[in-house]
């Protein structure tokens, strides 16, 4: 009997400590999502990766320490605009001027796939938890992604374009909107392709619209009237506001109860105190020319001002509680919220700010220089000798191109994109590609959404001259290697869901043609003196200014675009004094490039700059 009751015992305790191996495996299962101890880190430290242009890297920052943990170059990417998409477990990296996405794999910090998207017809990626999808929002194309290989899954979805928005909301729903059709759509993106979950009538067909995924839902700015609203599933809530909305801009993504709409041509930010709610609404004016929209972040709305380097704060009721200075990031500010933090990047300068719930600014040094000091630009791509090494984009294997061009260039041993190198124009002519194509699984689907009205719903850098004579860009010079250079808005033909051939519908309302701000509005603003026009040029699509201050004796000088208002195109400006001084801005803008200054009292100066491919130039004047 003693013996039976020794092994009992034994057995007991074996028991016991296999129990309890079991629970601690349980919870180190739970703790590193499944044993992948990277995705574990990166989701809770709340981390964020930022794009610095002079360096071509993203650098992964820690909010706490305000200090640059890891960098990873991105190949022939240095000196490009680069917009970044994260997740806990995938950044995307999108190279706006080659059109070129590449996939880094936060686990091991390896580059792990590569898409080619081109650069016509406004591409843009979006990423959700699980999911990503490429939306090329003129022709309405939207096909899911594998966010690891960028391999596209499932058959293209065809709504009707031109489309507006495409993010992800926090239940993995992602949203757009069809102006053509007046409607908000709620998409699923799975591993078997995009398919339609909810379509809610947000406005009449061929309004002018603009979309901030929330939360839950999208909150659509109706730019033909006065009215937000808010679609969430089936139902749309609409909220009158007293400005008018012609111009607004929002941001792709709201977090939080509290949303803003700014209104350069109004002069007014909107903000809407509970989007769930449909309130309180308020709005205060601006006092700076902005060209970003305002962002609300913790219960307050942070507005990025490009000319002065600021971001100002204030309470969504318009008193001012604070203002972020980056000088280092005049006229180059971009403005984000990512996991539960307010990041302020300068991709061009050294620079960085982050912005906890408790409205604690800090200063992130994204080069090797010391926390808050940011250093000079490393010597070579990557950081210098104390960055990690160089990972290179993979090879061949895991390159695809566009999904939706219906001729994709096919595998050669001579490299991947044998017949379309990015940023080489596209054929013209006859053979432009329908905005249907087809795919390996046959021709993508035309997906008809009903037109519903609100009244029926439920519930109602780089510049462009870099040689040293721009007075060789003659006023009168357009330049004919462009000529195929167009807005969405040159695309009426939009195939239309063939279901209702006999359905007449107005044509969509044309683009703001009315630049809300003046040259003095842009050189005064940021350096006050009273400037006044010395003398301007035209071209096709912008005029450019010269300005000077008698009392700083600066002259000032910005490209004011006459086209595409309100929608980022491609800007710049230069000015230059015989002195040899030289100032210019670049970039891609809503409504100017600019000021940029330069100091010649009794010096003669010249300017240059131009719009989406057109320019002009001045000789030298104002010399007195």
């Amino acid at each position: 009997m003693g013996r039976k009751k020794v092994a009992a015992a034994m057995r007991a305790r074996a028991g016991w400590w296999a129990a309890a191996v079991l629970l601690s495996a349980a919870l180190l299962a739970t703790l590193l999502g499944g044993g992948r101890a990277g995705l574990a880190i990166a989701a809770s430290d709340g981390s964020a990766w930022l794009w610095s242009r002079s360096a071509g890297e993203v650098d992964r920052v820690n909010p706490d320490s305000g200090k640059v943990e890891q960098r990873r170059q991105v190949t022939d990417a240095r000196g490009h605009r680069v917009q970044v998409t994260q997740n806990d477990r995938y950044l995307l990296i999108h190279d706006l001027d080659t059109g070129r996405v590449s996939s880094l794999n936060l686990n091991g910090l390896g580059f792990s796939g590569r898409l080619d998207i081109g650069t016509r017809g406004d591409p843009h990626l979006a990423m959700g938890g699980d999911a990503a999808a490429l939306i090329e929002r003129t022709s309405g194309a939207v096909r899911a992604l594998d966010p690891s290989t960028l391999r596209p899954v499932g058959p293209v979805l065809q709504l009707p374009g031109p489309l507006v928005g495409g993010e992800f909301d926090d239940t993995g729903l992602l949203w757009v909107a069809a102006p053509g059709q007046g409607t908000a759509v709620a998409l699923k993106v799975t591993a078997k392709g995009a398919t339609v979950v909810h379509t809610v009538g947000v406005s009449d067909p061929g309004h002018d619209l603009a979309v901030t995924v929330l939360d839950h839902g999208a909150l659509v700015v109706d730019r033909g009237g006065r009215a937000l609203v808010v679609a969430t599933g089936d139902a749309a809530r609409r909220v009158p506001v007293s400005v008018p909305l012609d111009g607004a801009m929002v941001p792709d993504r709201t977090h939080g109860a509290l949303a803003a709409v700014t209104v350069p041509a109004a002069g007014s930010v909107v903000t809407l105190g509970d989007v769930r709610k449909g309130g309180p609404v308020r709005s205060f004016p601006l006092s700076d020319p902005v060209q970003e929209p305002a962002v609300p972040f913790a219960g307050k709305v942070y507005l990025p001002v490009r000319n002065t380097g600021q971001v100002r704060v204030f309470e969504p009721s318009g008193r001012q509680t604070g203002v972020l200075n980056m000088p280092s990031g005049r006229g180059d500010l971009e403005v984000q919220v990512r996991e539960g933090n307010l990041f302020v990047n300068a991709p061009g300068s050294t620079d960085a700010l982050v912005v906890g719930d408790d409205g604690v600014a800090r200063t992130i040094g994204k080069y090797p220089g010391g926390r808050g000091h940011g250093g000079n630009g490393p010597d070579t791509p990557g950081g210098g000798e104390n960055s990690p090494p160089q990972v290179p984009v993979p090879p061949a294997d895991p390159v695809f191109p566009n999904p939706f061009d219906p001729n994709p260039p096919r595998q050669t041993p001579e490299g991947p994109w044998p017949t379309r190198q990015p940023g080489n124009p596209a054929p013209t002519g006859p053979t432009e590609p329908s905005p249907s194509p087809a795919t390996p699984s046959g021709p993508a689907p035309s997906v008809p959404l009903p037109t519903r009205h609100p009244s029926t719903s439920p519930t109602a850098g780089t510049n462009p001259s870099t040689g040293t004579n721009p007075s060789s860009r003659p006023t009168t010079s357009k330049p004919s290697s462009k000529p195929t250079t167009s807005t969405p808005s040159s695309k009426p033909t939009t195939s239309k869901p063939s279901s209702k051939p006999t359905t007449s519908k107005p044509k969509p309302k044309p683009t703001q043609t009315r630049n809300p701000y003046t040259p003095q509005q842009v050189c005064n603003a940021s350096a006050g003196g009273n400037y006044q026009i010395q003398r301007s040029t035209s071209f096709a699509g912008g005029r450019i200014y010269q300005l000077y201050s008698a009392t700083t004796k600066n002259n000032c000088a910005v490209t004011m675009k006459t086209t595409n208002i309100g929608k980022g195109t491609s800007v710049w400006v230069r000015l230059q004094s015989q002195t040899g001084k030289v100032a210019s801005d670049s970039g891609t803008f809503k409504y100017y490039a600019g000021p940029v200054f330069v100091h010649a009292p009794g010096i003669c100066v010249r300017y240059s700059g131009g719009a989406s491919g057109a320019s002009a130039s001045s000789g030298w004047a104002n010399c007195g």
